[in-house]
This record gives C-alpha cells, sequence and structure tokens, in this order.
C-alpha cells in the first residue's frame, strides 16, 4: 500500500508527550517520548521535524529515523525522545496497514503473555510493607521498591545503610520468597556504598538493585556493578545503541534498562535487545510513564527472548486512563498480548485537546535532596 505521511500533531498531558501521525490513506498512529523532564522540548523538535516529514514513506521508519539522527548527528535526550515517539507511530502505521501487531512485524511471538513488576507508590517503611502485601495478594510475583525513605539524606552513613537495608529485611520478611523483590537505590549511593549496601542484602536473593550511582560515567557504573553482590540494572538514561553497548560490554551489568520512548523507538530497540542477548543479559525497560510506552514495550517483550519482567504502575486511575481510550490488560500480575494491528492502544484525542502541561517536579519521589550539612545528595 503507497501512501504518505499528511500531518504530525503533538499533545501533552501533564509530563507527557504524544504523537500522532496520519496518512493520506486515513490510517493514524500513535506514539510517545519520555523526556519527561521537559516534554515541551521535545514537542518543539517534532515541531520542527515535521516539515522534513510531510509526503514521506511511513513504512520506512528505519530509514527516517537515521535521516534525521544522522543529519546533526544528535545525541539528546529531548530530541531523541522526539525520534522515539515519531518512530512508534510509523510502526504503529505499517501494523494497521498490514493487519496485524507490531509484534508480528518482529518476528512473531515468543511469550503468551508478559510478567509485570509492580513499583510499589510508597515514602514510609510502614505503606511500602503495606503496598507490597497487597501487591502479592493480587497476583504480582514482582514487586519493585525504593527503601530510601525517612530523610535518608540527613542520616549517618552507617544509619543511612543499616536503616535501608533493615526496610528491605522488613518487606521481604512480609512478602516471603514467592515474590521477587527488586531495589531501586535511584542513583543515591557512592561506589563504595553500594558495593557494601549489595553485601548486606546479599541474603535477600534480590531479583535486581537498581541504579546505584549517578549514571553520568560509564566507567564507574560498570566498576561498581562487577563488584556489587546480586544482579545489577543499569542504563535507563541511555539513549543509542552506542551507549547502551557501553553498559553491555561489562558482564557485570545482569540488566539493561531501554527506554522505547527515548532510545528511537522500536526501530532501535530491538538492536538494544539484540545485544544484550548475545551477552546473557536481561531486558527490564524503564517505565513509569503513559500507557501508550507501555504498550508498545508490551509489543517488544512480546516478541524479544531476553525480555524479563515489564516494569509497571497502576493505569487504572487518573491520568492514565484519561489520555487513552482504554488500558494495558492486567491479569493476576501478568499484562496481556495484544491482537490488535499496531501497537494496540489509542489515543483519546477528545481528551487530550484541552490538556496541558504541568511541570514533573518531584513526581514520584525524584528531587535531590539535602544533606546535613545543607549540600545536595548524590540522587
Amino acid at each position: 500500500m503507497h501512501q504518505k505521511i499528511e500531518s504530525i500533531k503533538t499533545y501533552v498531558e501533564g509530563h507527557w508527550l504524544f504523537v500522532a501521525v496520519t496518512t493520506d490513506t486515513g490510517i493514524t498512529g500513535f506514539g510517545e517520548s519520555t523526556y519527561f523532564v521537559s516534554p515541551l522540548a521535545a514537542q518543539q523538535i517534532v515541531r520542527e521535524l515535521t516539515p522534513s516529514l510531510i509526503g514521506e514513506d511511513p513504512m520506512r521508519a528505519e530509514y527516517l529515523f537515521q535521516r534525521a539522527l544522522k543529519h546533526h548527528c544528535i545525541r539528546d535526550m529531548a530530541s531523541m525522545g522526539a525520534l522515539s515517539a515519531i518512530d512508534q507511530a510509523l510502526w504503529d502505521i505499517k501494523g494497521k496497514a498490514l493487519g496485524v501487531p507490531v509484534w508480528e512485524l518482529l518476528g512473531g511471538r515468543v511469550r503468551d503473555r508478559v510478567r509485570a513488576i509492580l513499583l510499589i507508590e510508597a515514602s514510609t517503611e510502614e505503606t511500602i510493607i503495606q503496598g507490597a502485601l497487597q501487591a502479592a495478594a493480587e497476583g504480582f510475583t514482582a514487586i519493585k521498591i525504593k527503601p530510601f525513605v525517612g530523610g535518608w539524606a540527613q542520616f549517618t552513613r552507617a544509619r543511612l545503610l543499616r536503616r535501608t537495608v533493615d526496610t528491605v529485611r522488613a518487606v521481604r520478611n512480609a512478602i516471603g520468597w514467592d515474590v521477587d523483590l527488586a531495589v531501586e537505590i535511584h542513583r543515591n549511593l557512592l561506589p563504595d556504598d553500594a558495593i557494601e549496601f549489595s553485601a548486606l542484602l546479599r541474603d535477600q536473593s534480590l531479583y535486581f538493585l537498581e541504579d546505584p550511582i549517578l549514571p553520568f560515567g560509564v566507567d564507574a557504573n560498570r566498576w561498581v556493578a562487577e563488584r556489587m553482590h546480586g544482579p545489577v540494572a543499569l542504563a535507563e538514561r541511555n539513549t543509542s545503541i552506542w551507549e547502551f553497548r557501553e553498559y553491555s560490554d561489562s558482564q557485570g551489568v545482569a540488566i539493561l534498562r531501554p527506554d522505547i520512548g527515548a532510545v528511537g523507538g522500536f526501530s532501535q530497540m530491538r538492536k538494544i535487545t539484540a545485544i544484550a542477548e548475545s551477552r546473557h543479559q536481561r531486558i527490564v525497560p524503564h517505565n513509569f510513564t503513559s500507557p501508550v510506552v507501555t504498550a508498545c514495550h508490551i509489543q517488544m517483550a512480546a516478541c524479544t527472548v531476553n525480555w524479563d519482567v515489564q516494569g509497571y504502575v497502576r493505569e487504572a486511575r487518573s491520568p492514565w486512563k484519561d489520555v487513552v481510550r482504554h488500558v494495558n490488560t492486567l491479569e493476576a500480575g501478568y499484562l496481556r498480548i495484544p491482537e490488535t494491528p499496531g501497537i494496540g492502544m489509542t489515543l483519546d484525542l477528545d481528551f487530550l485537546a484541552t490538556a496541558t502541561h504541568r511541570p514533573f517536579g518531584n513526581a514520584f519521589a525524584h528531587g535531590a535532596p539535602h544533606g546535613a550539612d545543607g549540600a545536595l545528595k548524590h540522587q
């Protein structure tokens, strides 16, 4: 079917940026950027890319991505977020035009459903435990916690390590051993502290330890990963196959964390997963945005051998359920793989027509806390 890109429209709700690409045959594909720090920056980049895309063949996703990437050799997350959203929309169009899900275009299903790992949204040890127990009762077999609570940034080193370890142990004692437990360190530690922290938790059989230190130094992150006890997950801030390859070269990195809304959409995500597969590494994607990115990740999970678990936050609430016609189907801790053409997700354009931007701020406990001396801590 010969068709051309006729229009590209953008919508911002909160800190989410959505893209809708429509062809001259009336097919619309949807995508999402996960440059949540400044979706308006990514939106402007989409707008500036639009004239060069109008009239192009939407079936040439890889070519259009490469043309934009190499025109200016861009590598920042705002630009990659814009390209990622466009690429998702183009694959959505291709699936719809051919009448098949995206996972069918990428080799077919290798699993029947996608295991979810629920992020427990809580700010005290007590509420973390409550959330973990509730998740287990609902059928989740994997959860992720952020145990750095209670003014941790002002603790002494010894108290910080011991208190946080105690929180992890309390959660494990509550949920038992039938639920996999991952710990989001959230870049809150220094290298030596991260190594000692993991050693103190060695007997807890953690599913993985995520982002122990700041992401800016590849060598430092690889050095830490190779010395920590237990699987280490890294690279959620990376934006290209070259950056992921640098992490993947270290056998100390057990899990890579690409985000389809930041790494170049389906066109580049499939390459990153292949690089990881060749090194016996698992994929646990970075994901805490809208149901659109989750839907795209589900498409990748369906056809990717080394995909492990799907990061998940509850979607049956506002604004998640407002921006789409339906949220992803969750059944007893597993996400359903849709059979519908494309990415299996449709934006609610009526809602988005009046949506507004709201800065991300400190949502999800993001933000750099201050220590007892008033200096910023590591996060």
